[in-house]
């Protein structure tokens, strides 16, 4: 059943609105479905949700690919406008920092984070606009501290799982990739121009081509 790919999603809000998945059921620790034949994981919102149910996922099976999909928030800089899909490459834990109220320095910047336990790396699926991104936990809707955030690792959208998802894919040797369209922008709240109806749309259609072209 998980040998080939498996499709992780954060929340049962995005599986329904972007793939009308609602039919989920208990395996194991885990809530799965179905898309296309291909096997829907939960992994929780955030970073500690998705570092538990992936890192205790892949010590338990072993899949070859791993597809990590939903919404995410654009810097207003990076040029990407709303219902845009990205394939992230590099995914950073940017918040685990500290702030002295004008800059943040990393736990990388201080030493206590090795490259692996800083980002994750996923593979690039060309069809799509390729991208760096931070994930976060601190949702920061002031606008010096997102663009502290934004020009630290030079990513154009943010997450608040990937790069937990990410490390724990590269310690077990899955193979990751990592798709998201843009439901909003990443900024003061009167300025995020939400629209999940749209980025679900065109994400359904992002992994349809995905699971199309790439066959795996």
């Amino acid at each position: 059943m998980f040998e080939n790919i498996v499709i992780f999603i954060p929340s049962f809000l995005e599986a329904e609105k972007i793939f009308n998945i609602t039919n989920f059921s208990k395996t194991g620790f885990f809530h799965t479905s179905s898309y296309k034949n291909i096997p829907v994981v939960i992994t929780g919102v955030g970073k500690t949700n998705s570092s538990i149910t992936s890192a205790l996922f892949f010590s338990q099976y072993k899949p070859k690919y791993s597809l990590l999909t939903g919404i995410c928030g654009a810097y207003e800089e990076s040029g990407l406008h709303i219902g845009d899909i990205v394939s992230i490459k590099k995914d950073y834990l940017v918040d685990e920092c500290s702030f002295n109220g004008k800059t943040i320095t990393t736990l990388h910047e201080k030493g206590f984070l090795q490259d692996n336990e800083f980002g994750a790396d996923f593979l690039y699926a060309e069809k799509f606009k390729a991208a760096t991104s931070n994930t976060v936990s601190f949702i920061a809707c002031q606008k010096d501290l997102v663009y502290e955030y934004m020009k630290k690792t030079n990513a154009l959208v943010e997450n608040m799982e990937g790069a937990a998802f990410g490390i724990a894919a590269n310690k077990f040797n899955v193979m990751p990739y990592h798709i998201r369209s843009v439901s909003n922008f990443s900024t003061t709240v009167e300025n995020q121009k939400w629209d999940i109806k749209k980025a679900a749309k065109n994400l359904k259609d992002a992994v349809d081509l995905f699971l199309n072209f790439y066959a795996l």
